[in-house]
């Protein structure tokens, strides 16, 4: 399928696990994408992989102007963008997010920096050619959001506050043209950490409702269809992808279980 083909995709935080797989996807399925990423190196390799024009932009989450820059960079390679995926946030901090009297301020200020105001000054920057070309938002929240949880205070907080954005730009700017839609994927495990987290991931399968663990690749598919016009009905929609964890009666179990 070639769902993207001629989009212009810019995906934040495209050098990690889930955002590297929507790089790929998106890029398999024909859109010229934007591999966007504090780790300008991987971000790079990651774009002469995939191939198909992409390329990589360096930003940090944490300074508006790198985030206004690292759109303004996509204009001025190409003129447009038709696809806006936040997939960005700093997942250094978990180990410091523990439960409200345990987290300080200084985590939660900058949890609710990296995972939520740095995709508002995205959003903010990248609407107007949005606008223009019809295009879409997927942001990428948290299995996190949608329950509590024993810790994760801060991120659990940002990324709740991530899907009331969802929901606000879709109604906001639907009529405009522009759909916004979330996904909260649940545990998934990319890489070396599946040989460094076994205990981890059978945990996880332990409380899920399929018959294995999730992966880049499943959010990369969700994600790809959400941005393409095959989804054009759907907006100011959270879509969980988790294996059912969420659904069952399972209680949550605690620590990584728990965070996408």
């Amino acid at each position: 399928m070639e769902r993207m083909k001629g989009k212009v995709a810019l995906v934040t935080g495209g050098a990690g696990g889930i955002g590297s797989g929507i790089s790929r996807r998106m890029a398999a399925e024909g859109a010229i994408v934007l591999v966007a990423d504090i780790l300008l190196d991987e971000a790079q390799k990651i774009a002469a992989d995939i191939g198909n024009g992409a390329s990589a932009i360096r930003f940090d989450a944490y300074d508006e102007r790198s985030i206004t820059a690292m759109v303004a960079t996509v204009l001025e390679r190409h003129g447009q963008l038709h696809v806006l995926v936040n997939n960005v946030a700093d997942t250094s901090l978990t180990t410091f997010d523990g439960n409200v009297l345990e987290t300080d301020l200084a985590t939660f200020d900058k949890s609710v920096a990296s995972n939520l105001r740095s995709i508002f000054i995205a959003t903010k920057a990248a609407l107007p050619h949005l606008i223009e070309s019809k295009g879409a938002i997927v942001n990428i929240a948290s299995g996190s959001a949608i329950g509590g949880d024993t810790w994760l205070t801060a991120y659990s907080a940002a990324k709740a506050g991530l899907l009331s954005l969802t929901r606000n730009t879709a109604v906001q700017f639907g009529k405009l043209g522009v759909r916004c839609n979330s996904i909260c994927p649940g545990f998934i495990a990319h890489g070396k950490a599946k040989e460094m987290m076994p205990d981890t991931l059978r945990s996880v399968l332990d409380v899920s409702f399929v018959t294995r663990n999730g992966e880049p690749e499943d959010i990369a598919a969700l994600a790809t269809f959400l941005a393409s016009d095959e989804a054009a009905f759907i907006n100011g929609e959270n879509v969980v992808c988790d294996g059912g964890h969420s659904v069952g009666t399972t209680p949550w179990r605690t620590g990584a279980v728990n965070a996408a």
